[in-house]
């Protein structure tokens, strides 16, 4: 009988997926699919579509050969509708049955998809149409006829009264009139007017001739002062900012530089202040410090890994990924002890871990 283990995809730690390792399989089977099952239920066969009466298989995602054996790689699918707890499983292509115990995998975000339909709203029925109005067509509008036109009322225009003709004399009696004021007014002028002299001009005066101004007298030129160098303001040295005291995000406002951040991070963690140390350390590695990366991959390293500085346990994931991208800054210093966690993991994976090889997949590979 072979060993059948099954644990979280540290691939997705979003949730919703597993793998499980047929321990001593070492042939991948021509159909991979299986059962799972638990006992003592009314629906104890686990289906595509969730626990049921009658018997499924299932099929896994990929199937991967591996020094320990056959891995299954299950998505939300199935991982969704498991819980931890005792379960059978069963391969029969590889003959494979023995008992599993499902480890507490956390269902994919949203769950595996199964979702209620919601049926669509009702439709309301039109209304009827008015009386009176034609069905023929829905669309049809309304037209309304324009008003008739109305005769105005004939308006009856009075006529002029007939103009009669008058013999008037007393335009003839203005025109005399007018020509003997036209006569009396000529010889006035010719015995009284034209006969007047003509009063002589007055001779001219002699012209005023103005002298102009003489000219001011121009000032000698002054002889210009020498041009004084000009004066080059002092500049005082500036004493380095002391980052004593602060913050952590006033620690990275004020600091001139990543490495002035990871140094502040280097002093406060040897002064025992292991959180501070690893906020200024990843604020450092995001501006683009190499070497706060490396430091930062030595605090997850399990080879020499010191509980409560500051986590209570390590991370081998998180270490080679810091290593990873500590190299690849340029940070020499981060080559020797990702190499060391290369053969700590190499080690792991010869005694059965199923995390081991996975790791050195995603970060040496």
């Amino acid at each position: 009988m072979s060993a059948v283990l099954a644990a979280a995809d540290p691939a997705h730690p979003e949730g919703g997926h597993a793998i499980i390792l047929l321990q001593g399989v070492m042939d991948v089977p021509v159909d991979p699919r299986f059962r799972i099952l638990r006992e003592g239920w009314g629906k104890g066969t686990l289906g595509p579509d969730g626990w049921q009466v009658s018997d499924a298989l299932l099929s896994p995602d990929r199937v991967e050969m591996s020094p320990q054996g056959v891995r299954l790689y299950l998505g939300p699918q199935v991982v969704d509708w498991l819980e931890a707890g005792p379960v059978q499983f069963r391969l029969p292509a590889a003959r494979v049955e023995a008992p599993l115990f499902w480890p507490d995998v956390p269902p994919l975000h949203g769950g595996s998809g199964h979702t209620i339909a919601v049926p669509a709203p009702a439709v309301r029925p039109a209304p009827p149409p008015l009386p009176g109005l034609p069905i023929e067509d829905p669309d049809a509008t309304i037209t309304v006829a324009p008003p008739r036109p109305v005769a105005a009322p004939a308006l009856s225009v009075p006529q002029a009264a007939p103009v009669v003709a008058s013999r008037a004399v007393w335009p003839w009696v203005f025109l005399v009139l007018l020509l003997l004021a036209a006569a009396g007014g000529g010889a006035w002028w010719w015995f009284k007017i034209r006969e007047q002299p003509v009063p002589e001009a007055p001779p001219p005066e002699d012209p005023v001739i103005i002298a102009p101004d003489p000219l001011p007298r121009a000032d000698p030129p002054r002889p210009e002062a020498p041009a004084l160098p000009p004066v080059q303001p002092r500049i005082e040295p500036q004493a380095p900012v002391s980052l004593d005291g602060l913050t952590v995000p006033e620690v990275v406002a004020r600091a001139t530089s990543p490495a002035a951040i990871a140094d502040e991070a280097a002093r406060r963690y040897d002064a025992g202040r292991y959180d501070d140390a690893l906020l200024l350390w990843e604020a450092a590695a995001r501006a683009g410090h190499a070497a706060a990366l490396t430091r930062l991959a030595r605090l997850y390293d399990p080879v020499g890994f010191e509980p409560g500085r500051p986590f209570r346990d390590p991370d081998p994931r998180q270490a080679a990924r810091q290593y990873r991208d500590a190299v690849a800054a340029g940070d020499a210093a981060a080559a020797e002890p990702r190499a060391r966690l290369r053969q700590w993991l190499d080690d792991r994976a010869r005694e059965g871990d199923l995390n081991a090889p996975l790791t050195i997949r995603d970060f040496w590979q």
